[in-house]
């Protein structure tokens, strides 16, 4: 209630008209999305209330041009202009999984230009780090919540981080025992398969088990452009069309050709050429007139 309130405040000074009432009443649903996942988060209403009518931004200043077609559009640009701020798990994750990545590019740096004994140990240990640090960056990035995504469930989220530690740490081994230890192909070739196969096929079944996590206007603006992009690649390929334009394209050049060697050989051939550009100028305009949808 206190969010339809709050929208009809905004547009007092607007004309009642039926694209104006759309918009009102997608503003007022994605402020209801906005707020019951900032409570879900652990905000009080009046917090999340808040908080989300901040996002919105400056709605008064794209109400004029508002139409059905670019609706979606204008929640999108608003959503997408609202920076959603890291939680601090977030950014202690992050720093952390950093500070792993800086010290393994260290451990490496060693032991390329030290030789000593300890280097292979030493990229050991860096793949180790590389693994974690990737684990790490890919739980906290899909944890934390965006302008056109949720934030992923944690324990989703920690699948997805172990499936990425697992293939970069099979791969890092790999590498390190076939080129740092001497170890023949084989090796490398097991550590490989005891990883990044097993790794390859669970990402499989996350993807192919996960929900989508698009916020209610971002899904709004995918289906649009589907729906654009099917209806274009429809008119591309209608036979009546295709038929229609391949019969005008051959009669086109077919007389262009002719006019070339008319004009070449009973005038000049120095300005006969100039009939193909036109020629093309032509078939442009064909093809804007048959394939372009008309309303």
């Amino acid at each position: 209630m206190r969010e339809n309130v709050y929208v009809d405040r905004l547009f007092a000074g607007y004309e009642d008209t039926p694209e104006i009432r759309d918009f009102k009443e997608e503003i007022v649903a994605n402020l209801k999305e906005r707020i019951g996942a900032l409570v879900a988060g652990g905000l009080d209403e009046g917090e999340a209330f808040d908080k989300a009518t901040a996002e919105l931004g400056d709605v008064m200043a794209i109400a004029d041009d508002v139409g059905k077609k670019k609706r979606n559009e204008a929640i999108g640009r608003m959503y997408m202009s609202a920076k959603v701020p890291l939680t601090t798990k977030t950014a202690a994750g992050i720093t952390a999984a950093t500070g792993a990545f800086l010290l393994a590019v260290g451990l490496s740096l060693i032991a390329l230009f030290s030789g000593a004994d300890y280097a292979f140990a030493f990229y050991n240990i860096s793949v180790v780090l590389l693994a974690v640090s990737c684990g790490l960056y890919v739980f906290f990035g899909l944890t934390q919540e965006t302008a056109a995504h949720y934030a992923m469930k944690r324990g989703r989220a920690l699948a997805y981080g172990v499936v990425f530690a697992a293939a970069l740490l099979g791969a890092g081994l790999a590498v390190v025992v076939f080129l740092g230890g001497g170890f023949e192909l084989a090796l490398a070739v097991g550590f490989k398969t005891a990883f990044i196969l097993p790794a390859i096929c669970a990402l499989i079944f996350l993807g192919a088990t996960g929900k989508t996590r698009q916020k209610p206007w971002l899904k709004a603006m995918v289906e649009r452009d589907i729906e654009n992009s099917m209806s274009f690649h429809h008119d591309m390929v209608d036979p009546v069309k295709a038929a229609r334009f391949g019969v005008a394209s051959g009669g086109l050049w077919l007389l262009a050709i002719a006019v070339f060697l008319a004009l070449g050989f009973l005038l000049s051939w120095q300005y006969s050429w100039l009939v193909f550009p036109f020629a093309l100028a032509i078939q442009v305009f064909m093809t804007a007139t048959i394939f372009v949808k008309r309303k």
